[in-house]
């Protein structure tokens, strides 16, 4: 074991800095940072880099500041006093000082928690990591993470009759949906079924409410003894409402996707910070419009064109397979000539390039017959729904007209009625349509789109593949909950500016 011996040796060793400096002066800057001043220790030689000759004259002082960063896990010793208490009514008699360094009988300082709770929530760390590395068990790293999301405001609430938030499950023991049961759109919450539990903070103003959901795990099936069939034994989802315009990432989040648990969570707020939500954006989910109409009926309901766009290229894709089906009895191989062409039909018109459309109106003139009218038709049919999604503000960068989306409109379901009535894909497409036309128009009238949402639940899926899956669903929430929302609130490190120009 090698010690430092030394006031400025030892205090370079437990930075992380190498024996060759020592430390002099450690100043806090303004904005919570230390610069840390060092030279050169004694005895250490300064070579020539051209010769390598050792320098025997100093020529003048030069300075350096580079970044450092310094992650040392160490024991600390506090030597302390037990006193007699002199007040002769106490029971205690005895009793050992205490202090912000740590609790009495504590084996974990008060700011190791904290760092091992910022590596966790802020740096996304798996908790399992963090407690190896500092030498602690599973449950006090997580302790330290329960106790910086509560001082962000981030609690978990429980339903009736079961234990707090924390409970003492690890989340990087098992796979995700290791629980059983199948996460079904009926029997949640209220209704009966797994209490739905849900994650809140504090609730900035929100204009726009995003609504989407995610997998919790993937899902678990098992084949059927008598029906051959594929029976769900787990398929868990959770929902998230998410600031779709003001840059608050989640705001909350509730086990399961129904109406029920959604319009609770919405309907459990504020009624100040209800009324002044104006739009809720949704995919086209009917339980989250029911759930949107029920909690917020005066918000306008806005349909994610992203979902309309990935709608209209499914039909595409489903009538090319069944012409291949049709033609050839099987599914589409690389030979196929409708099959070259998969990925030019679903590129939008302003992304096609004229050799992509040649290509595309060369093959199917060569298929020939009803296949490829059925192929062409749904196409086109896709073209003209995407020329209404790109009159949005924030593709025109304009305001766009009640009246040109009404033409927009018009002009894709009078081509759905005529060329494309014979074709059964684009008549669900155009009935689909019109049943969320209204939705689709205030999306593209008012620029709003899902598209916040569909970025945190990126962010959320992270935190799960980090920890190798959790199986605690407080403690699941609580993690996405605080990740998300990272960026409402300080930095847990201040990053430093080396202003001085390298010598």
């Amino acid at each position: 074991m090698r010690v430092f011996k030394g006031r400025g040796c030892a205090l370079g060793g437990l930075l992380g800095l190498p024996a060759s400096v020592e430390v002099e002066l450690v100043e806090r800057e303004a904005d919570g940072s230390f610069t840390v001043h060092v030279r050169t220790a004694a005895g250490v030689e300064a070579c020539c880099p051209g010769c390598g000759v050792p320098a025997g004259r100093v020529r003048e002082a030069a300075g350096q500041t580079v970044a450092h960063l310094a992650v040392v896990p160490m024991a600390v010793t506090w030597h302390k006093h037990r006193f007699w208490c002199d007040n002769g009514g106490c029971d205690q008699a005895v009793f050992t000082e205490g202090g912000p360094l740590a609790a009495r009988g504590g084996t974990v300082s008060a700011a190791a928690k904290e760092t091992m709770g910022h590596l966790v929530g802020d740096w996304v760390v798996a908790v399992d990591l963090v407690a190896r590395t500092a030498g602690v068990s599973w449950h006090i790293a997580h302790r330290g993470f329960v106790a910086v999301a509560e001082e962000a405001g981030i609690v978990v609430t429980a339903p009736a009759g079961r234990t707090g938030a924390d409970e003492p499950v690890g989340d990087e023991e098992n796979a995700v949906g290791g629980e059983a049961g199948v996460d079904g759109e009926a029997g949640r919450g209220p209704g009966g079924g797994r209490p739905a539990r849900s994650v809140s903070g504090p609730l900035p103003a929100v204009e726009v409410l995003g609504i989407d959901d995610h997998r919790r795990g993937r899902p678990r099936y098992h084949r059927d003894p008598i029906s051959g069939g594929w029976v769900a034994d787990a398929d868990r989802w959770q929902t998230g409402l998410f600031d779709s315009r003001g840059g608050h990432g989640l705001l909350g989040a509730v086990e399961g996707r129904t109406a029920a648990a959604t319009a609770g969570w919405i309907g459990a707020q504020p009624a100040a910070w209800r009324a002044g939500i104006q739009a809720v954006t949704i995919d086209m989910s009917g339980v989250y419009k029911s759930a949107a109409r029920d909690a917020l009926p005066h918000a306008m309901i806005a349909v994610d064109p992203f979902h309309v766009a990935q709608l209209a290229n499914k039909a595409v894709g489903d009538v090319r397979r069944r012409v291949t089906h049709q033609l050839r009895g099987r599914r589409g191989r690389a030979t196929d000539p409708e099959y070259t062409i998969r990925t030019l039909l679903v590129r939008g018109p302003g992304t096609l390039s004229d050799n992509g459309r040649a290509k595309i109106l060369t093959t199917l003139a060569d298929l020939g017959g009803e296949e490829s009218f059925a192929i062409g038709a749904a196409w086109r049919a896709k073209n003209h729904l995407l020329g209404l999604l790109a009159l949005s503000p924030t593709r025109t960068g304009r305001a766009t007209t009640r009246t040109d989306v009404d033409r927009a409109l018009t002009r894709f379901f009078e081509y759905c009625a005529t060329t494309g009535a014979t074709v059964p894909e684009i008549v669900t497409l155009a009935e689909t349509v019109s049943d969320w036309r209204v939705g689709i128009t205030g999306a593209i009238l008012h620029g709003l789109s899902n598209a916040a949402a569909e970025g945190v639940n990126r962010l959320i899926k992270l935190v799960y593949r980090t920890a190798f899956g959790l199986t605690n669903v407080p403690n699941q929430q609580r993690r996405a909950r605080y990740v998300a929302s990272r960026s409402t609130r300080p930095a847990w490190l201040h990053p430093v500016t080396t202003h001085a120009a390298a010598a």
